[in-house]
């Protein structure tokens, strides 16, 4: 584990009773204008290396490539930052969770802990956690934890309203850690004269996206603040109390992020003087002045941007000095010894996520003749890597249809130099989910029935659009093209469905109900655990029941669920259980294995048409780019 320095200590008091909100602000301190600074990330989702591709990434040539962050780069410039503020006041470098899941180092990340390792290596004082980093189960964070802890690299771990109650099996690691004090709730940390008391909260929001966090459980963020705010003001009697909130920012009328749960809370809990914020990806270039005083910032994503916010205090004053997104690029060499870490990592993801399904981490896949985005906004530019995607699907089963939605697309296909695309790059497309029948990464593929009515109603639902994110939820598929009209009422915006594709011709189905034929769906699990749920979220007035190909309904016990969507970037799932019937599997020297997401799609690109010797071109032609979300009058 990392150690502070002598006047540094950790603070690890779990106290219960009242809770008060705070009103003022700054403790009592020494008379004297006192200047900090405060290093920050978020949202780093498991990219140690620059992406777009991976192939273009030279960490130790400069201004030669267009790929934004890695580690290495990022470990530079926190150093030289560091650096260059330290004579003037102290330095905090802090991370506001979501440090996993995204990238093929996240398949690894219980065998490495590699994520938490690297942050520890570049300084990283504190970190927290996001609704991410739970996706491979408590006991999956446990060992990430555990790993970390072991080899000696961990920086402290703020979890606030994170609870571990329960004699459930899969708490048990991170009641451990809780014991040892790994996990505490709060930190104070002394340095430079000044005492920082540090929470990290995971908001509202993002609590409904934890799906693999269960059974642990999430208090109230605020209530939780306005508790551990009193003790550090109280007890500890800090100088400084700042918030790392994994809440997020929500996008106002005017285009502008200027409220969300990271803007609420200091309005809730004034006796919070700083927020790193967190979850919603989104770059502040300016902070966000909350009561008059308390700044909100965030960086976006993936460690493109590191922050520097530089504050001053005098008396119960305070005030922000600076504040900066700086650019993580090409412009800034590498960190060798961070990069030889990562190269050490690569060789276990491989042989840990890859090497069963004969793929390995650097493996070249295929050639992206340009750009293949996963726009939200933009539905006409996602459409090339929607189709690739169900089509994928729909291949890997030879189900109906291949269906999916553009938010569970994480990462588009960059062309770059020259267009080659890796097993990494492509991972990143689907890197979400766990196994089923397997633990090794990544959402396996299942497959249910469904009538014409039931297909319409999965599709009104997908139809209603995320304000905060459009096109999040927008719905794609292989082997179906439908027909809608946004002026219609709310769930009866579909038109018309259709099976088939352009091989084969479509044929319009029946979608009012008076056929029950059955059509066979396939997605990715974790696409699947939202469809089942459709009726709990609407109330019923979108029926629907996953069967097999008999019409017997799949087994599935969900909570009852409202429709939580809001303000996330996040698609992920209700909690629920699921019918290992509907799980689709494949046999390799008599072992029986599930499909993964990431494993059809790389399967399908290797069917694609290539001259000897070369790599296959993915098509970016009229057809590959076919149209099967058809808006009415068009």
């Amino acid at each position: 584990m990392t150690h502070l320095h002598r006047r540094e200590f950790l603070a690890t008091s779990a106290v219960a009773g009242a809770t008060l909100c705070l009103t003022g602000g700054l403790s009592a301190a020494p008379a004297g204008k006192r200047t900090f600074t405060i290093l920050h990330t978020n949202d780093l989702h498991s990219n140690l290396i620059g992406m777009a591709p991976s192939a273009d990434y030279t960490p130790f040539s400069l201004n030669n490539d267009k790929t934004r962050g890695g580690f290495a780069r990022l470990a530079t410039l926190i150093a030289q930052r560091k650096v260059a503020r330290t004579a003037l006041g102290p330095v905090l470098i802090l991370d506001a969770g979501d440090y996993s899941m995204g990238t093929a180092f996240a398949a690894a990340i219980r065998e490495t802990g590699g994520e938490l390792q690297l942050l520890a290596r570049m300084g990283c004082d504190v970190t927290t956690f996001g609704n991410h980093d739970f996706d491979l189960g408590p006991d999956g964070t446990a060992d990430a934890i555990t790993v970390a802890t072991k080899a000696g690299h961990l920086p402290a771990i703020v979890a606030s309203n994170t609870t571990f109650e329960g004699n459930e099996p899969t708490l048990s690691g991170l009641q451990r850690l809780a014991q040892e004090g790994t996990l505490r709730r709060y930190l104070v940390i002394e340095r430079g004269g000044v005492r920082f008391g540090i929470l990290g909260l995971l908001g509202k929001e993002a609590q409904f996206y934890t799906s693999g966090a269960t059974p642990a459980k999430f208090t109230d963020p605020v209530e939780t603040a306005r508790e551990i705010v009193r003790i550090l003001r109280e007890k500890e009697k800090v100088d400084v109390v700042i918030a790392l909130s994994h809440g997020g920012m929500t996008k106002g009328a005017d285009g502008r992020y200027i409220d969300g749960e990271d803007v609420q809370l200091p309005k809730a809990v004034p006796g919070i003087d700083v927020v790193i914020g967190s979850h919603s990806h989104t770059e502040l270039h300016e902070p966000i002045i909350v009561n008059g005083r308390t700044p909100v910032v965030q960086t976006g994503k993936y460690g493109e941007n590191l922050g520097e916010l530089v504050i001053s205090i005098e008396g119960d004053k305070l005030t922000v000095e600076s504040y900066k997104l700086l650019p993580v690029d090409d412009t800034i060499p590498g960190d060798r010894g961070m990069s030889d870490e990562i190269e050490k990592i690569k060789q276990i993801v491989s042989k840990v996520a890859f090497a069963s399904r004969g793929y390995s981490i650097d493996q070249p896949l295929v050639i992206a003749p340009r750009d293949i985005p996963n726009t939200f906004s933009d539905i006409a530019a996602s459409t090339l890597l929607a189709n690739l995607c169900t089509d994928a699907y729909r291949s890997a089963t030879k189900a109906d249809i291949g269906f999916s939605a553009n938010g569970m697309m994480r990462s588009g296909l960059i062309r770059g130099k020259t267009g080659v695309q890796t097993v990494y790059d492509v991972f990143a497309v689907a890197p979400l989910g766990a196994g089923v029948l397997d633990n090794t990464a990544g959402s396996t593929l299942v497959t249910g029935y469904f009538t014409g009515q039931e297909l319409k109603n999965m599709l009104e639902f997908m139809l209603i659009d995320n304000p905060a994110h459009p096109g999040e939820y927008f719905p794609r598929a292989s082997g179906m093209r439908f027909h809608y009209n946004l002026s219609r009422p709310k769930f009866d915006v579909v038109t018309a469905v259709e099976i088939g594709d352009l091989d084969q011709g479509y044929k319009a189905i029946d979608i009012t109900g008076q056929d029950g034929r059955l059509y066979s769906v396939t997605c990715p699990l974790m696409f699947a655990l939202i469809l089942v749920a459709i009726p709990k979220y609407t109330q019923g007035k979108l029926p629907l029941v996953a069967k097999n190909k008999n019409g017997r309904p799949l087994k599935s016990r969900l909570e009852a669920l409202a429709d939580v969507r809001s303000d996330t970037p996040d698609l992920l799932t209700p909690n629920g259980a699921l019918d290992n019937e509907s799980v689709a599997t494949t046999s390799s020297n008599g072992k029986i294995t599930e499909i993964k997401e990431w494993q059809a799609i790389m399967d399908h690109l290797r069917t694609l048409p290539a001259k000897k010797g070369e790599l296959p071109i993915i098509p970016v032609d009229e057809r590959a780019n076919e149209v099967r979300a058809i808006v009415a009058g068009k």
